[in-house]
């Protein structure tokens, strides 16, 4: 009995030992992880809600493993395919026995007696030709499979990787393809069919098999009905359900922005912040512009909308997906494309002189004719307003008086703001740049201007929750992805929070304001039609040639971005901001719900006597002051250098002094007076304007400031325009006297070439080389400036 016991003993520790030694082969032989394939990449909306797939790179549409399964297609996949999964150690005797005797008594193969775990190994190692080798081999690894992964692990892994016909693997693949939504949401019947399929995928081809299909989906539904899992009318209503017809479209409610994340993330399941109604909604409002802006041979538009407190995008339209051909350039994703940038930058230079105190809101600003070593900026309507406040040169978006303000900012340092702020396309020096950065001159993206105002709104959003400080993490740009939660500011001592920040809120607040002030007359569009809008802060660019047209709009909860024209780059006439993406940005903001405006900063402003005619600082020579709000900054800006005290007769008509007035019959008054080239324009539209009156007859006259140029400057560097013939045609030189009256007399090089009354304006055709330019009136007044022909 002893000696029986310990030969007992030896046979089970060999029988261990060998299976030790099995288990470690096999250990070694199972690839990890189990399949090493590619998936196609899916992306998810903010509901988890499927927007698009991206087949594999090997040409299956295999979504990624399922870390779950619904209990519908469970139970069917169990009742049809291995009822005693859940007991057995990946091999079933009993299954097994009944195969030998079916397939003994029908004298060829009829049934494998596989489980769903020695299914898993043969998809595992690519459906191997079915031999007793390949059998034997697939009963090892389910043996092993079984030690290493759980139950539900090997039910989930079969699902996502078991063949649905054709080019479809795994169940939830074949759910969207057969029935157009996921397992989840599948009916008894249609899981059922779902079931059977991995045993016979040829079945679901829609020309084929279909009465076998059905056959099988039924009996199966009579097994699920016989196992209490049905009840009788659950049953019947059931088999009733129709077959799938042809596999149909998986969604493609994002296209462009699935293409940007699949190259990001391929192969995974992308959850994305995208919103799917208004996804939906915003595709379809950029479509339909599409359609209609087509007869102007416009075809590319793009739009993303943002939450501004979070930065996650809500609807990501990156091109018109009408019409579908390449040649018009859809498929180009237009949100993350640089782009001329036309007027959009000039709010944030606005901002940076009001966060610095270098202007006020209401600050003059001269809009007369302006030549930068040749580079000559013009307004929209090719006018010139002689002076405007700041505040209106960005309502109207005009070129001269930006131009000027950016020379008061400099160049450099509004780049290096707006790098800040989160512009990644400023990829040339200052010099490159120079002054057409705020007209047009640099490249930009929808995707970070978008953030950038949305940075700003965000920031000016926070001034009470931060009671007045600052959270540099404000400033960042949007995402695609659910923002991650952090830990809330709780405190004002936060170390999180500080006293300083690129801009400060007061002039984010004026900014906003201007920018909310719907004032776009110099496009020429009907710009009034949005006047009955929410309240939104907006600002259009157009680029050069009409290639590029922009909206963006910030509210204190959302910001919208819009784009228009052609990605190859065309141009076409009447492409303009205003005419073309407003419409598609004020459409969009109808789409969101409404809300309070942005909190004036109080604690940032400071009441300051401002002159009512200049918009300076108020001096003492200003005869009307209004005491407003304005930001704290503003109170190092310089006072009001256009009043000044004036000598008149005693009847106020002329200016006399001591050479032709007793100074007890004087009459001293503040006056209103313009540089006379600021004058000129003016006074054309400012009926109110008053220019000096003139001097009595026999005064000594002043001459200081009397003769201005208007056109060229001192310093110009001038090339020959030209005409249509595309020959150099004649200079038009322009200047303004402070007297209507004055008689101009030109001078070049000291030579004679001509006089002007009244309009100041001299054609002359002149060669290369350097000029001096002498003007002298008929009192002898003089300017004299020098300037360049090249």
């Amino acid at each position: 009995m002893k000696e029986w016991r310990k030969r007992a003993a030896r046979l089970l520790a060999g029988i261990g030992a060998i299976g030790l030694l099995g288990w470690l082969a096999l250990y070694k032989a199972v690839p990890r992880p189990l399949f090493q394939v590619p998936y196609s990449t899916l992306l998810y909306s903010a509901e988890d809600e499927l927007l698009g797939a991206r087949i594999a790179p090997d040409g299956q549409w295999r979504f990624p493993a399922t870390d779950s399964l619904p209990g519908k297609f469970t139970a069917c996949l169990l009742t049809y395919e291995d009822r005693r999964f859940l007991s057995h150690p990946g091999i079933d005797p009993a299954a097994l026995l009944r195969a030998l005797r079916l397939n003994a008594r029908a004298g060829r193969v009829v049934s494998g007696g596989s489980t769903i775990t020695m299914q898993l190994a043969r998809i595992a190692r690519g459906n191997r030709p079915r031999t007793l080798g390949e059998k034997l081999t697939e009963m090892g690894w389910a043996l092993f499979l079984e030690t290493t992964y759980s139950k539900r692990e090997i039910l989930n892994l079969y699902a996502s990787h078991a063949p649905f016909g054709g080019n479809v693997v795994g169940v939830e693949t074949a759910a969207w393809r057969y029935f157009g939504r996921s397992v989840f949401q599948l009916s008894w019947a249609e899981c059922a069919t779902l079931a059977v399929l991995p045993n016979s995928p040829a079945l679901i081809h829609p020309g084929r098999n279909r009465e076998r299909l059905r056959e099988k989906r039924d009996r199966l539904l009579e097994a699920l009905r016989d196992r209490k899992l049905l009840d009788q009318t659950e049953y019947e209503l059931a088999r009733m359900e129709p077959l799938p017809e042809a596999p149909l479209p998986l969604p493609d409610e994002a296209p462009h922005l699935l293409e940007r994340l699949a190259a990001e993330r391929p192969g995974q399941r992308v959850s994305s912040s995208v919103r799917h109604a208004l996804q939906r909604r915003t595709q379809a409002i950029v479509n339909r512009y599409a359609r209609e802006y087509s007869s102007n041979y416009i075809h590319n538009l793009a739009a993303i909308v943002a939450d501004v407190e979070t930065g996650e995008v809500l609807a990501y339209a990156g091109n018109a997906t009408f019409p579908a051909d390449e040649r018009y350039g859809n498929h180009v994703d237009i949100v993350t494309a640089p782009r001329s940038t036309g007027s959009i930058l000039k709010p944030f230079l606005y901002a940076g002189l009001l966060h610095d105190g270098t202007l006020l809101p209401s600050t003059l600003v001269a809009d007369i004719p302006l030549n930068l070593n040749g580079f000559m900026p013009q307004n929209y309507n090719k006018t010139f307003y002689g002076a405007v406040p700041a505040h209106v040169a960005v309502e109207r978006s005009l070129n001269v008086p930006l131009v000027r303000m950016l020379t008061l900012y400099n160049t450099g340092r509004l780049m290096a703001l707006l790098k800040t702020l989160g512009m990644s396309t400023l990829r040339f020096s200052e010099e490159h740049y120079g002054a057409s950065l705020i007209l047009g001159g640099a490249e930009g993206t929808l995707w970070d201007l978008t953030g950038m105002y949305a940075s700003l709104a965000r920031t000016l959003g926070h001034h009470r929750r931060y009671n007045g400080r600052y959270n540099s993490a404000d400033i960042h740009p949007l995402t695609p992805y659910p923002a991650p939660a952090e830990e809330p500011i709780r405190s004002v001592a936060d170390k999180r929070l500080t006293d300083e920040a690129p801009l400060s809120r007061a002039a984010l607040w004026f900014t906003f304001e201007a920018m909310a002030a719907l004032n776009r007359p110099e496009e020429e569009a009907d710009w009034q039609q949005f006047e009955s809008m929410k309240k939104v802060a907006w600002k259009t660019g157009t680029s050069y040639g009409g290639r590029d047209a922009w909206a963006i709009g910030v509210t204190p909860r959302y910001a919208v971005g819009v784009w228009v024209g052609n990605a190859s780059g065309e141009g076409r006439p009447g492409l303009t901001g205003v005419g073309n993406a407003a419409p598609v940005l004020f459409d969009l903001f109808s789409l969101l719900p409404g809300g309070a405006w942005f909190d004036i900063p109080y604690d940032e402003m400071v009441p300051m006597p401002v002159c009512s005619k200049s918009g300076h600082r108020a001096s003492p020579l200003c005869d009307e002051v209004d005491t407003l709000y304005m930001p704290a900054a503003g109170l190092e800006s310089g006072v009001c250098p256009y009043h000044r005290l004036v000598h008149l007769s005693p009847d106020g008509r002329h200016r006399v002094n001591s050479s032709c007035e007793a100074v007890d019959r004087m009459v001293t008054r503040s006056w209103f007076v313009l540089p006379p080239a600021q004058e000129y324009y003016y006074s054309g539209y400012h009926v109110d304007y008053r220019p000096l009156p003139p001097f009595k007859p026999g005064c000594a006259r002043e001459q200081d400031r009397q003769i201005e140029l208007i056109y060229p400057e001192h310093g110009a560097v001038l090339y020959p325009p030209k005409g249509f013939s595309g020959r150099p045609e004649r200079f038009i030189f322009r200047a303004a006297h402070a007297r209507p009256d004055a008689t101009l007399y030109w001078h070049l090089n000291e030579t004679y070439v001509g006089e002007t009354r009244g309009d100041h304006s001299l054609s002359l055709s002149i060669k290369p080389g350097a000029y001096t330019l002498t003007l002298v009136d008929d009192e002898g007044g003089q300017k004299k400036i020098r300037f360049e022909v090249k």
